[in-house]
């Protein structure tokens, strides 16, 4: 079993999401950095979605303080600025009321496969604007995959005959993802 690797970048100063490749093949991560150091933390589509559904909840139930408590950065005691990249199997996320301060918490996937235990965690906090931010970009960029078949809503891959449910797949005239020009063929 590995030692346990857990960072924490206290408050961050820099956080954004992005997407790398094509439609359909796209890897997502959360980028942060701090002057403790930065993360990269790679994740399938639906975690991007969920953290930024989960921002946006927290976003809407919860006013911001008139006049917000100081954040607690905890102390780790490393001297170094640390550098930490993994692809997450879990994460979870808090809101501090009294600072208006949310936590975002990651850990890494086992990479054996008799070993459940994490490798490396990651612990970095981003204040309500930031949180706005990710929240918006997230959703630009989930937004920007493939187009949903119309009636089925399943991803549509260009160049790649679409088999959907709702025709059963058979009705090239009720294909939603051929043209007009080409039906009349």
């Amino acid at each position: 079993m590995a030692e346990l690797d857990h960072n924490d970048l206290g408050l961050v100063d820099y956080l954004n999401c992005d997407a790398i490749g094509e439609p359909g093949k796209r890897t997502f991560n959360l980028n942060a950095r701090s002057d403790r150091g930065e993360t990269v933390v790679w994740m399938e589509k639906e975690q991007l979605f969920q953290v930024a559904v989960s921002l946006k909840q927290f976003l809407v139930a919860r006013e911001s303080p008139v006049d917000p408590a100081p954040f607690k950065i905890p102390d780790t005691g490393a001297s170094l600025p640390v550098r930490v990249e993994f692809k997450t199997g879990e994460m979870s996320l808090r809101h501090d009321p009294e600072s208006d301060v949310f936590t975002l918490f990651a850990c890494d996937i086992s990479r054996e496969e008799n070993d459940s235990e994490p490798v490396a965690e990651i612990t970095f906090s981003f204040s309500r604007d930031k949180a706005d931010d990710l929240v918006k970009r997230s959703l630009k960029i989930i937004a920007a995959g493939r187009r949903p078949c119309p009636l089925c809503e399943a991803p549509l891959t260009l160049g790649e005959h679409h088999f959907c449910v709702k025709v059963n797949g058979h009705n090239p005239a009720e294909d939603p993802t051929v043209g007009d020009n080409e039906r009349s063929r």
